[in-house]
């Protein structure tokens, strides 16, 4: 006979026959033996069997009802006597029962007529504990195998969540709900986001795929629509879905075509929030187990986890691609989206702008109002544009437009003359209207061009070429301008080669007194030895150098170069007082350590600072004032005498000049040819005259050409000049005579009618 004890869970479902078998031959008389289950369900480890002698067959299936309704009904068991076809039955009922006292079954034994014995009942009783303790041993396993295999889930899902992003949630969602709609058994596994700010429950992911309808009942659902989902609106614990939920099977049934289920789901919970929740349908009815639910718990914890991970990298992302003032996409965005056009062969055209002397305006009007202004615009682009249109901030001032679907030119050139009118709309600060108005470069792609850098480059010269024309305007990028491109690029190549190598040279114009011809300083002008043009002036190359950024180094050397040179002047003619003026650009007041090169070059050439006056423009006292006034104050620390070139043709106010360390103001040239013959250059000439003589400022005239303009000029009270009319630029080695007489006859340019003559380009 076999030891119960010996029957492991794990195999106490094979053993079920060896058990009947035992009891038939310890049990005199028996005629039925079964192992039955309460209700019918199966008991833990064992397989519903049952054993009866020949002839018994006909009384199994009476006595198994009546022991299972009794089970059923009761919970507990008796033995008990029935007669079957007019046979008498004893039956003996032990419960087969959990460790928590739960009845799960019965062990019956029967037999006909005769009464049981005292020791056939404990015999009996026996065998029931045994199964009792068999059956607890099996659940327990069970309990736990089914435990493990949750905890396999979780962890699972886990590893599929982790490696989920922005870009591949949706995959690794659907993956998900089928993971646990298999483990589950579950006909239907879905995933649904609340949408508290529209009242909707949205549909994210489900399993398997269905064949949707058009509309689809389970796509977008408001929470009103029937108590189900009212309840996973606000839901804070496992909610489970029954017959009783009528609308809610009703519109199951019409989005899935399946008229009966039963349904459970689970909350994310997202802080105070419930973000949504993860369901799953059987079709039919379906018991869960406590375990399972704390199981999708815990996954519902790590997909709102993965939901806060994915916020914030698509917010980090978001950053990354977008303007912060305007909400516009970025730079990195638009040339990520040009690279998709082109990429793909779409015909664009680019539309490059930006607003019309904004600096101005904003340096006007202060920075909180001119930041109003940039968003006003891109709020104004962003609901102009079409729908497969995209609109960008690059950063200041500067919008890009990408206009899809074009057909021709002249669309393309409306719908920039559109955006025109659209910025160009007036806009309100506090009850003051101000408009702006931009410039727009047109550039279209070409098939072959993939680099979105490159037709940037060209919308930015159709830009400028705009501005060139008036401001206001929209220019198409055209082989003329692609031509003016091309060269620019020559220039810029031969010119980095010439300031790196030995292509520079230094012209010098004499500056005189009006009144006697005494030489009182030279101004140095670069020029640049060709290498096919010959010599060519500044206004050559200065606007590329300019833009290109190369005029910092040029400018440095330039600075140096006329310090050697001035040094050796000092040398060779050490009574003449000579002062060297040099031009600096607005680039190199915004380069750190001015100061110290220009201290440097004084004591490596030994020269006093007194020597040298440094040449300056309005627009480089605008642009940078505080870091301008800093370097100006260093320059006088250094005994360098300062000068405003061009003056009057900017917008330098009067209080910055007044706090400024400066000791010159040069007329601009338009100003001094026109005082003989414009009232109101005259006027303008006077006024800065006047000026100067308040402020304490020497007023120098410079593009002086003919003799009545000095006469003019000495009328108004400025005696300090240079121009045509007194000496053209010339080399070191030409300037010897002059720098030898220590002036200019007067001769030469004080005579009646006396006009400077005319002069090639080289020798500007």
């Amino acid at each position: 006979m076999t030891d119960m004890n010996d029957i492991s869970p794990g195999v106490a479902g094979l053993q079920t026959r060896l058990v009947i078998e035992t009891i038939t031959q310890v049990v005199n008389g028996a005629e039925i033996v079964e192992i039955v289950g309460s209700l019918d369900e199966t008991i833990p480890g064992f397989q519903a069997e049952s054993w009866s002698a020949p002839g018994a067959e006909h009384a199994l299936e009476h006595i198994r009802k009546r022991v299972v309704g009794v089970l059923g009904v009761r919970g507990e068991v008796a033995p008990f006597s029935c007669v079957v076809s007019g046979i008498a039955w004893g039956v003996l009922i032990e419960p087969i029962a959990l460790q928590d006292g739960a009845v799960i079954g019965a062990l019956v034994v029967a037999r006909q007529g005769r009464a049981w014995s005292s020791r056939e009942r404990a015999l009996s009783k026996a065998f029931g504990g045994l199964l009792s303790h068999t059956v607890t041993l099996a659940a327990r396993e069970n309990a736990l195998m089914d435990q493990r295999r949750l905890d396999e889930l979780v962890g699972q899902v886990a590893e599929r969540l982790m490696s989920a992003s922005s870009a591949t949630r949706q995959e690794v969602l659907t993956a998900t709900m089928r993971v646990l709609a298999e483990f589950l058994g579950a006909d239907v596994a879905f995933l649904r986001r609340n949408d508290h700010s529209r009242g909707l429950s949205v549909l994210e992911a489900e399993w398997p795929p269905r064949e949707i309808p058009n509309p689809d009942p389970l796509g977008e659902v408001p929470f009103d629509a029937d108590p189900v989902f009212a309840a996973t609106k606000n839901l804070r614990k496992p909610y489970l879905a029954g017959a009783e939920d009528d609308d809610y099977l009703e519109r199951v049934e019409k989005g899935s075509g399946v008229p009966q289920v039963g349904g459970a789901c689970v909350p994310l919970l997202l802080a105070d929030t419930t973000w949504g929740v993860i369901g799953f349908l059987h079709f039919g009815l379906h018991g869960w187990t406590p375990e399972e639910i704390s199981a999708l718990q815990a996954i519902a914890s790590m997909l709102v986890q993965l939901q806060a991970r994915i916020d914030a990298q698509e917010r980090t992302e978001y950053i990354a691609m977008h303007d912060d003032l305007t909400g516009l996409p970025n730079r990195r965005s638009l040339l990520r989206e040009l690279e998709v056009r082109l990429a793909a062969h779409r015909e664009t055209a680019i539309l490059f702008f930006d607003l019309d002397r904004f600096k101005v305006m904003n340096d006007f009007l202060g920075h909180a109002s001119g930041d109003r202004v940039l968003t006003t615009i891109g709020d104004r682009i962003r609901t102009s544009i079409r729908p497969n249109d995209f609109a960008a901030r690059l950063g200041g001032d500067e919008f890009v437009i990408l206009v899809g679907d074009v057909s021709s030119e002249m669309e393309v050139a409306a719908t920039a003359y559109r955006i025109l009118g659209v910025i160009g709309e007036p806009i309100d600060f506090a009850g003051q209207q101000v408009s702006h108005t931009a410039s727009i470069g047109i550039v279209l792609s070409k098939p072959g061009v993939q680099n979105g850098v490159e037709l940037l480059g060209w919308a930015d010269v159709a830009l400028y070429a705009a501005k060139r024309q008036g401001r206001n305007q929209a220019v198409v990028f055209d082989e003329e301008l692609r031509e003016s491109v091309s060269e620019r690029s020559r220039t810029e190549l031969t010119l980095r080669e010439a300031i790196e190598g030995d292509g520079l040279r230094l012209h010098y114009q004499p500056e005189v007194d009006l009144r006697t011809g005494e030489l009182l300083a030279v101004e140095a002008l670069v020029r640049w030895q060709h290498p096919t043009r010959g010599l060519l002036p500044a206004s050559a190359f200065i606007t590329v150098a300019e833009e290109t950024g190369l005029v910092v180094d040029m400018g440095r050397w330039v600075f140096a170069e006329a310090c050697r040179q001035l040094a050796a002047w000092r040398r060779e003619y050490p009574d003449l007082p000579l002062v060297v003026r040099v031009n600096m650009s607005p680039a190199q007041f915004v380069i750190s350590g001015l100061v110290e090169f220009v201290e440097n070059c004084l004591r490596v050439h030994r020269i006093p600072g007194e020597r040298l006056c440094i040449e300056m423009t309005e627009h480089a006292v605008l642009q940078e004032p505080e870091q301008t006034a800093r370097i100006l104050k260093g320059f006088q620390a250094l005994g360098v005498e300062v000068a405003i070139d061009d003056f009057g043709t900017g917008y330098a106010s009067f209080t910055e000049l007044k706090h400024l360390p400066v000791d010159y103001l040069k007329l601009d040239t338009t100003f001094v040819q026109g005082i003989t013959s414009d009232p109101s250059d005259k006027a303008i000439v006077e006024a800065i005259i006047q000026l100067g003589r308040a402020l304490d400022l020497g007023v120098i005239a410079e593009g002086i050409e003919c003799g009545a303009t000095i006469d003019k000029l000495l009328e108004l009270g400025c005696h300090r000049g240079q121009g045509y009319l007194m000496s053209v630029p010339m080399s070191a080695e030409e300037l010897a005579p002059v720098l030898r007489a220590g002036a200019v006859p007067v001769s030469t340019f004080r005579s009646v009618g006396k006009v400077a003559p005319a002069l090639s380009d080289q020798s500007l």
